[in-house]
């Protein structure tokens, strides 16, 4: 019985000493923690974005035959047609946008140059004794 104890003290101080080896203070820890956990988080958005980049380039497909000179002529005509829509629909956006704002100017003026009207009618019922138009 007695070298059963001896035998399983020895081994307690093994894991006793053991475990104080390895053992790391919680504050020593917590910055290696912080950079393991934002290693991890940057691993995993790397990959998310790997994944979504192989969706993409798996949408390509990689047998593309050859068209011809007839296929390459009628993809340049495509492509030019297509530039010119796009030009056509910016210049009728421009257009609207700029026909818009002039309309707002042109409502501003109108309603500026009442006012100064107003005020000048105004002004002449304050020097004007005849008039019935009181002061507000």
């Amino acid at each position: 019985m007695k070298k059963f104890l001896i035998v399983l003290g020895a081994i307690s101080i093994i894991f006793l000493m053991v475990s104080n080896a390895t053992a790391v203070p919680q504050k020593n820890s917590e910055p290696i923690m912080k950079n393991i956990t934002n290693n991890k988080q940057q691993v995993t958005l790397l990959e998310e974005k790997l994944e979504f980049y192989i969706e993409k380039l798996s949408d390509i497909t990689p047998n593309i035959q050859p068209k011809g000179i007839i296929g390459i002529i009628t993809d340049i005509i495509e492509a030019i047609i297509d530039f010119l829509i796009d030009l056509i629909d910016s210049l009728i956006n421009f257009i609207d946008a700029i026909q818009s704002l002039f309309s707002a100017l042109i409502y501003k003026v109108k309603e500026l140059i009442n006012r100064i009207i107003e005020f000048i009618e105004w002004l002449g019922s304050i020097f004007n004794p005849e008039s019935t138009t009181t002061l507000q």
